[in-house]
């Protein structure tokens, strides 16, 4: 994941620099919008990794309490569901 943050980052900062020196953009106004971008992606990466990380746990739990008995099929609909 650390790879592909920098990647994205050196990727846009060279499509920034590009563009800017084309006339597109302006480094020195629209700068800002690059920390914008650089955080969003972060935070954005970060919620679905905890998201992917705890709804497998969850689904395991239930399949689990599935094969077991403890719950029945339409309690585990009810549950994988939300």
């Amino acid at each position: 994941m650390n790879r592909i943050f920098w990647a994205i980052v050196f990727i846009v900062l060279g499509l920034w620099i590009w563009l800017s020196n084309l006339g597109y953009l302006y480094f020195k106004r629209d700068w800002p919008i690059l920390l914008v971008v650089i955080g969003i992606y972060i935070i954005l990466s970060g919620v679905s990794s905890t998201m992917k990380r705890k709804s497998r746990k969850d689904i395991k739990k239930i399949l689990k309490e599935l094969e077991e008995g403890k719950i029945d099929a339409d309690e585990a609909a009810r549950k994988m569901r939300g």
